[in-house]
């Protein structure tokens, strides 16, 4: 069966686990399989932290990523390498999958325009 994966930075390998407020310094990482209903598997990850989170999202092939804060150079490294980063009112996995399904999460974006001067 075909599927997405979406990452969300964790406090614990859990479903049911609240979402990390700052995905740098997540214990955790769930990367879910949803087919735009129903997850068909998920994975936990903990997070080490002299990893770079961008390698396991390069290595798990992650579309989607949904967290409350990042950076603009995480941002930045994620749009590069085509992930979808997602963000909105949200406190578990289950809650984010479920807006996410829903269309509730907003888009993020980083966008770069020069100054003009006035």
């Amino acid at each position: 069966m075909e599927c997405f994966k979406i990452l969300l930075p964790t406090y614990e390998p859990s479903l049911e686990s609240k979402i990390y407020p700052h995905w740098k310094d997540s214990p955790y990482f769930t990367i879910v399989c949803f087919d735009g209903k129903n997850v068909l598997s998920s994975k936990h990850v903990p997070h080490k932290s002299d990893e770079l989170i961008i390698n396991l999202v390069k290595k798990e092939n992650v579309k989607y990523v949904i967290a409350l804060s990042l950076s603009t150079r995480a941002l930045e490294l994620l749009n590069k390498n085509n992930v979808t980063v997602l963000t909105g009112n949200i406190t578990t996995v289950r809650d984010a999958l479920l807006k996410f399904k829903k269309k509730e999460l907003f888009k993020l974006k980083l966008i770069k325009e020069k100054l003009e001067n006035s």
